[in-house]
């Protein structure tokens, strides 16, 4: 007699099937080791931890119900065989007892197929920034995307540091046109006088507040170019603007001030072309 094949009830697709991201427990003391006999070979082993660890706990909410708090990782396995843009999946893990429920609930007919991927899709979009798996893209590939979509996330990072550049740039290039308030200039190399050459060659011939499409532009450039490690001013484009930072007189003699040792040691250079009156 053959058997029956049992039907499975039909779900329609939820595409817009919700994650829930679950604050993780605080632990306030670490698990205590228990005896292990394996101590007597001098192997050392972890203590089981008590509570849920590593990765993310995601709530995955499915028509029928829920998976509490599965736990996703990003980082520790990068399959080439199956490789593909990180937020459709590459790099990330998932805990293995999740993914059986998972497959239990799919061949029992409580959750679509469909469904489970998308949910799996969603999680790594959602766990990409706290994550930082931009930190793992290609830089080009990363900065041309940008470009194509007008921001990323490692624009949004770094838009303080940009906005601060730019409010910098602005002070700064208003007190170079005026140098009769201003007239001494200090950079990486020294004080100049603010009509030095030297100020004037690497200083830029025009200056403006990028707005619209270029401050994204700008924003996408300074972003992806910058060293985060280093004093943040050297990146693509920054020769358009301005470094030098023009200074009174009085705040000229607060500035050498102090640069000059209790011994009158000077800890700056004085521009030759220039001499600037000090």
């Amino acid at each position: 007699m053959a058997r029956k094949k049992r039907q499975r009830p039909q779900h329609r697709r939820n595409v817009d099937a919700p994650l829930e991201q679950v604050s993780q427990p605080r632990v306030d003391q670490p698990a205590e080791a228990v005896a292990d006999p394996a101590g007597d070979l001098g192997w050392e082993h972890d203590p089981v931890p008590e509570t849920s660890c590593g990765g993310a706990p995601l709530d995955m909410i499915f028509p029928a119900g829920k998976m509490m708090s599965v736990r996703l990782g990003f980082g520790e396995l990068f399959a080439t065989e199956r490789k593909r843009p990180i937020r459709e999946g590459w790099g990330y893990t998932v805990e293995l007892p999740a993914v059986v429920d998972l497959l239990q609930k799919i061949e029992d007919g409580q959750v679509a197929a469909a469904d489970a991927r998308d949910l799996l899709l969603q999680a790594a979009d959602v766990l990409y920034d706290p994550f930082r798996c931009w930190e793992a893209e290609d830089p080009g590939e990363l900065r041309a995307a940008c470009a194509q979509t007008g921001g990323c996330s490692l624009c949004e990072q770094h838009r303080g540091w940009f906005e601060a550049l730019l409010e910098g740039a602005d002070e700064r290039w208003r007190r170079l046109q005026n140098p009769r308030d201003y007239p001494f200039a200090v950079g990486r190399q020294g004080i100049h006088t603010t009509s030095c050459a030297v100020v004037g060659r690497e200083s830029p011939d025009h200056y403006a507040r990028p707005t619209g499409d270029a401050y994204t532009r700008a924003l996408n450039a300074y972003s992806h170019t910058v060293d985060p490690h280093s004093d943040r001013d050297e990146f693509e484009g920054s020769s358009a603007y301005p470094r030098f930072e023009a200074l009174t007189t009085q705040e000229a003699h607060a500035w050498i001030a102090t640069r000059t040792g209790p011994k009158g040691g000077r800890n700056f250079k004085r521009c030759r072309r220039c001499a600037p009156a000090l």
